[in-house]
């Protein structure tokens, strides 16, 4: 095997490495993001036309009904300033929640890290709620058994007229779901606490609902809206964060486009490689065509000889991508700052549709370069590869 071969083989070897690496800690870092969204969101939220529901609780038992539904639970929410004791306030958004039924459309229970959903419901003194770590650290200072005041924008009538509406909460539970957004901007109390503070009594803003199979999501949606009728809308979740998954979508097509030139330079090689075996083996190949072999088969031994040297490339790029993926997830372990990209470690999903797609472009482009060489060795005039032996 000459030195030329020999560095066009690791030319597309590198590349599909690269490929296989890049591609697949980008879905790593797309799945880790949607199994967060899927932990603070249900897979489908039904809404109804025009705002406000208040017919929900004969909403509930209808959609349960339906076939795939594992559970329904309604939902109030609404943008409050929150202030802490120690002086120090934000923005946030609160959500009005069934204590008994949100940890199951959501992982809200598996995210506590202080305190009990259950504890929502409590009426023993102030009503509770529940804070994100992030809120509570980085930017009220408050610890669990606290007090805190929630303000609303929507005001009430008082006897000084009117006001912002103010009420206190006990700081019951710390929750911790890995995402940033929520963490820092989110707070859970009862639905009925809700309703009363943002004065919607007997109204919610929706109804999460958690499905038997998210694969089959979409045709419980669907289901869900002919029980209902045209008066409700149900959402899916990749609808609720469809710019999310797009800007995934772009980051791998670009990553794609950019690697794929590594290839591509290694099939300029591959390209060469053949030309110059076009021009050293001329006198061998005039005398296999006055042997009677055909311009086809002389072509055909080009286009072999240019595709072995990719395929060789390529097995080699995608057994050390599987390699490098292995070491990357369960080995090194490659630390990220959590505060930046909500993961601790560099994720890594091997996605082996993406493994063949790159290993089928890879031999496709070394397939492509092999053409120029065999036409020019199957049109070379035997006569003229002979004339001076």
């Amino acid at each position: 095997m000459s030195v030329i071969t020999t560095i066009s083989i690791l030319g597309v070897a590198v590349g599909v490495m690269a490929l296989s690496v890049v591609l697949s800690v980008v879905s790593g870092f797309e799945a880790d993001f949607e199994k967060k969204i899927l932990g603070n969101n249900s897979p489908l939220i039904l809404f109804k036309m025009g705002g406000a529901m208040r017919d929900y609780k004969q909403l509930i038992p209808d959609i349960e009904s339906v076939s795939g539904v594992k559970v329904a639970s309604p939902f109030l929410y609404g943008e409050v300033l929150i202030h802490s004791e120690s002086g120090r306030s934000a923005g946030i958004v609160v959500y009005g929640v069934d204590p008994e039924k949100v940890g199951l459309v959501t992982t809200l229970g598996e995210d506590m890290r202080e305190g009990k959903l259950s504890d929502l419901s409590s009426s023993e003194g102030l009503p509770k709620i529940v804070l994100g770590k992030k809120l509570l650290e980085d930017q009220l200072y408050v610890f669990t058994e606290q007090n805190i005041s929630l303000v609303s924008p929507t005001g009430e009538l008082t006897p000084y007229g009117f006001g912002p509406k103010i009420r206190q909460f006990e700081v019951s539970g710390v929750f911790q779901s890995g995402m940033y957004e929520y963490d820092s901007k989110s707070g859970y109390i009862s639905l009925s606490s809700a309703q009363s503070f943002f004065n919607r009594e007997g109204e919610v803003s929706g109804i999460q609902i958690q499905v038997d199979r998210l694969d089959r999501a979409r045709v419980v949606a669907r289901d869900i809206q002919s029980k209902v009728g045209s008066s409700y809308y149900v959402r899916h979740w990749m609808e609720l964060n469809e710019d999310l998954f797009k800007a995934f979508k772009l980051e791998k097509t670009t990553f794609f486009v950019v690697l794929t030139m590594i290839v591509l330079v290694a099939s300029f090689n591959i390209l060469g490689t053949l030309t110059l075996m076009v021009i050293t083996r001329s006198k061998e190949i005039a005398v296999l065509r006055t042997m009677g072999a055909s311009r086809k088969s002389i072509a055909k031994i080009f286009m072999f000889s240019g595709t072995a040297i990719g395929m060789i490339g390529t097995i080699i790029g995608l057994a050390l991508g599987v390699v490098m993926c292995v070491l990357l997830r369960d080995v090194i372990q490659f630390p990220l700052n959590a505060d930046v990209y909500q993961i601790s470690t560099l994720p890594v999903k091997m996605q082996w549709h993406e493994f063949a797609f790159i290993g089928l472009c890879a031999l496709l482009i070394s397939f492509i370069s092999t053409l120029y060489p065999a036409l020019q060795a199957s049109g070379l005039d035997p006569s003229e590869g002979i004339r001076y032996e």
